[in-house]
C-alpha cells in the first residue's frame, strides 16, 4: 500500500490529504525536495485531528516522497522541548495503532522529524545527551530545514 491509499483509509484523516506539501502551508518552506513530482500527498494532522482530540499533543504533518512516510513536527528548537516532542511522537503512535492502522503498517518505511520553527538552540551540537535522547526515540533533529533526498 502506498501513503495515499494509507490515508484515504485511515477515516479519521482521509479528508485531509493534499496534493504535495500542501498541507504544511507555510511550513512547506521547511522540506526540501529535489523533485516534487516524488511527492505522494501530505495531511496536517494536528489541524485535521483538533476537534476530535482537544487536549491531546497532536504532532503536526505527515507527508509521502517515493515509497517513503516523513512525519514532522514543527516546533521551537530548545533542548527544554525534547519532553513535549517524545509526548506528540508516543501519542501520534498510540493514534496510529488506534485508528489509522494502513499507516501503522507503513512503519518500516516512516522517519520522524524536528524541524524548529526558529533557530535551534547551540546546546544540542554541545552536548550529545539531548541527541541521543531523541534518536533512542527514533527522532531526527531538531534541524532548520528537512532535507528529503538525505534522509537515509
Amino acid at each position: 500500500m502506498n501513503f495515499a491509499d494509507a490515508v484515504r483509509s485511515s477515516p479519521e484523516i482521509a479528508e485531509c490529504l493534499e496534493a504535495g506539501l500542501q498541507a504544511l502551508g507555510t511550513n512547506r518552506n521547511k522540506i526540501r525536495v529535489i523533485s516534487t513530482r516524488d511527492l505522494t500527498g501530505s495531511v496536517d494532522i494536528d489541524a485535521c485531528l483538533a476537534k476530535r482530540y482537544p487536549n491531546a499533543p497532536r504532532w503536526d504533518y505527515v507527508f509521502g516522497h517515493r515509497e517513503k512516510v516523513y512525519y514532522v513536527e514543527v516546533h521551537q528548537g530548545r533542548t527544554g522541548e525534547i519532553d513535549n516532542i517524545i509526548a506528540k511522537l508516543r501519542w501520534l503512535k498510540r493514534w496510529r495503532k488506534r485508528a489509522a492502522k494502513s499507516l501503522e503498517d507503513l512503519e518500516h518505511r516512516s522517519t520522524y522529524h524536528w524541524v524548529a520553527s526558529g533557530s535551534v538552540n547551540s546546546e544540542f551540537a554541545k552536548d550529545d545527551k539531548y541527541r541521543r535522547k531523541l534518536l533512542k526515540n527514533r527522532i531526527l533533529g531538531p534541524d532548520s530545514v528537512l532535507s528529503v533526498n538525505t534522509v537515509p
